[in-house]
């Protein structure tokens, strides 16, 4: 299969959040606009449940912060997907270690991956990321602020972008990219 199959010829991006739980004042407000009736926002875990399901080759979560129930939330997506290849970038993969068995299983079936500055004594060890990004082949892709927390997952206002079509090339090469730097 070559890399241009895997590309969508129509982009199309949805605005995906996580809302606070109700009662929530942010949850009143947007009732009350009238413009909601006719906007539809994605979930956050539905839009990384779609990711999960498209990715047919290559299913990679690239998110730095991870506790034991953003572990689970893991896991069930990497569970989930048809991919061959599962990767999870973090900033410091020993947070897998405080996430019991989730951290244990997640290090089973993923290539874990270590991009922070407790790896390199290079003069690049302050070199690490903050970016959020879950990445389906070259197809669908989320960028926005989620990390795999509970807070995250069901508490604090989180905003994204779920991104398919010819738009993903460019978050796929950024993707690309740090995980060509784990080839050194």
């Amino acid at each position: 299969m070559s890399a241009d199959s895997l590309v969508s010829p129509k982009a199309t991006a949805r605005f995906v959040v996580t809302l606070p739980p109700e009662p929530s004042k942010l949850g009143d407000a947007l009732r009350a606009d009238v413009a909601s009736g006719y906007s539809s926002l994605t979930s956050t875990s539905d839009a990384f449940r779609h990711i999960a399901l498209k990715a047919k080759s290559r299913f990679v979560i690239m998110i730095p912060y991870v506790d034991v129930v953003g572990a689970e939330w893991a896991l069930e997506l990497f569970e989930l997907t048809e991919a061959e290849e599962k990767t999870l970038v973090l900033r410091d993969a020993s947070q897998l270690s405080a996430c019991g068995a989730f951290g244990t299983r997640i290090n089973q079936v993923a290539d874990v991956r270590d991009y922070g500055s407790a790896n390199d004594s290079s003069s690049e060890a302050d070199e690490t990321f903050h970016a959020k990004i879950v990445l389906a082949d070259g197809v669908a892709a989320y960028v926005g602020s989620a990390n795999l927390l509970r807070r995250s997952k069901g508490i604090n206002l989180e905003c994204g972008m779920l991104v398919e079509g010819p738009a993903v090339r460019a978050i796929k090469l950024v993707v690309d990219a740090v995980l060509k730097t784990f080839e050194r």
